[in-house]
């Protein structure tokens, strides 16, 4: 089925946009979400331990951010706040069947800074990241653990306000991370994807969250620089932004239903929609399900290019005790790729190496994880996820079928002094076969801790 203009799901997010571009003047929310199955949520979170976690992508979305202490005057201010040292270690290695391998190895992390709530309504955050070479194989670096010459990474790159309007209903101005589908930190190298933006979100009701936001430029993981949102998209030298929003309903804990659109000036809109829900059939025993949808278009003056394209997954899970098997499938639209230049890719199918993705690709996964806590080795626990894509063979469209394999195993020490602590280790291999093959593997040695200094 194609998804061109006149299918009522492009007519359908072409009116939303439209819709979209009216009601917003501001932008961005604190959005504080994880979810438990593409690459760029379990790039700093382990995965769940029980099926019955079906909060989805857009899980706290839209949620504000922790009321913390109420502070009347600015001795306040200053008492409940908050500094946050994260020192990090990456190494990074991926050999290439065709081409250069890659090899990086790099220092850094961050330091952040919360205030406290002055007189209960404001509060300011900033953040500064770093990530500094220890070795590298060549003088341009596609890792994007450094910058493409292989300098180092320094960069403020969260400073915001943040505002109370109501208990419920927070606003926040200026450089932030965003956790949603398709506009994300993604946070899978040593610095993430930072955003300039200005909106507000909360609750709208008991059952219901929402998000407006206004997003003007973005930070990339390997550049201290702020690009507009249509040059991180792919045109060069222009400087258009990118305008969201989105809301989420949950009547229940056990089902949920969200969406979002998003309106990048010039380029692309993007509409994504997914569906939770979950059931604890005993103490140990729990399962989910779960699906999402994509539509995407080019906009305006197509600054990348036209196309118009879409995207449709389902994944099940179950659990017993703290062990959790996926199943998950995802089909995209023959006339193009989806795009996410703005942060992960929230597809069930996102992995390590490749998002399967593709136009025309139809891709299935198995995937398992383990927490060995009940097994007597707290602060152990692993995931295993195996993906097969298959694509058109021929046209101009035609690329290579594609396996996946990923294994990550992580360790949070449990020790009282060495609490905060965390070791990944991460193996990943893609093999090709088709037209353009080129067969991957990544093996990534990244080391966590976190420190209060107040």
């Amino acid at each position: 089925m194609s998804c061109s203009s006149r299918h009522p799901c492009v007519r359908l997010s072409t009116r939303i946009s439209l819709c979209f571009v009216t009601l917003i003047a501001l932008g961005t929310a604190p959005f504080n979400s994880w979810g438990a199955v593409p690459e760029y949520v379990t790039s700093d979170a382990p995965p769940p331990t029980s099926a019955v976690s079906s909060e989805g992508l857009l899980g706290n979305a839209f949620a504000k951010s922790s009321a913390g202490q109420v502070s009347g005057a600015l001795r306040e201010l200053w008492r409940d706040s908050s500094l946050v040292l994260r020192p990090r270690s990456y190494f990074f290695d991926r050999d290439r069947e065709v081409g250069d391998n890659d090899q990086a190895w790099a220092l850094g992390g961050s330091l952040e800074f919360v205030s406290g709530w002055w007189r209960n309504k404001l509060r300011f955050s900033s953040t500064l990241y770093t990530s500094q070479k220890l070795s590298a194989d060549d003088e341009t670096d596609t890792t994007k653990l450094l910058q493409t010459d292989q300098d180092g990474i320094t960069a403020f790159g969260q400073a915001y306000v943040e505002a109370k309007l109501t208990e419920d209903i927070h606003a926040r101005a200026g450089r932030t991370a965003l956790n949603l589908p398709y506009v994300n930190k993604n946070d899978s190298r040593m610095v993430p994807i930072t955003h300039e933006a200005y909106g507000l979100g909360g609750n709208w009701n008991q059952n219901t969250k929402f998000g407006i936001v206004h997003v003007r430029k973005q930070k990339p993981v390997n550049n201290e620089e702020f690009i507009s949102m249509s040059e991180a998209a792919g045109a060069a030298g222009s400087n258009d932004p990118l305008t969201l929003i989105g809301m989420r309903y949950s009547p229940n804990m056990s089902w949920n239903v969200g969406a979002t659109n998003q309106y990048a000036w010039n380029v692309m809109n993007t509409f994504y929609a997914e569906a939770n829900a979950s059931w604890a059939l005993t103490n140990d025993v729990a399962i989910s399900t779960s699906a999402q949808y994509t539509g995407q278009e080019s906009t305006g003056d197509e600054l990348i290019g036209r196309f118009d394209t879409y995207v449709y997954g389902a994944r099940i899970s179950a659990s017993y005790r703290d062990a959790v098997l996926s199943l998950a499938t995802s089909s995209t639209d023959e006339n193009s790729q989806i795009r996410n230049p703005f942060g992960g890719y929230p597809g069930y199918l996102s992995l390590m190496i490749s998002d399967f993705d593709k136009a025309g690709e139809d891709a299935w996964l198995i995937g398992f994880s383990y927490d060995f806590a009940t097994a007597g080795i707290p602060g152990l626990s692993t995931f295993v996820n195996y993906a097969q894509g298959n694509t058109p063979d021929s046209g101009p469209l035609a690329s290579p079928d594609q396996t996946e394999t990923d294994i990550t195993v992580d360790y949070r020490f449990k020790a009282k002094t060495l609490d905060g602590l965390w070791l990944r280790l991460r193996w990943g291999q893609l093999d090709q076969s088709g037209i353009g093959a080129d067969d991957i593997t990544d093996t990534r040695i990244i080391l966590n801790y976190e420190v209060a200094l107040f």
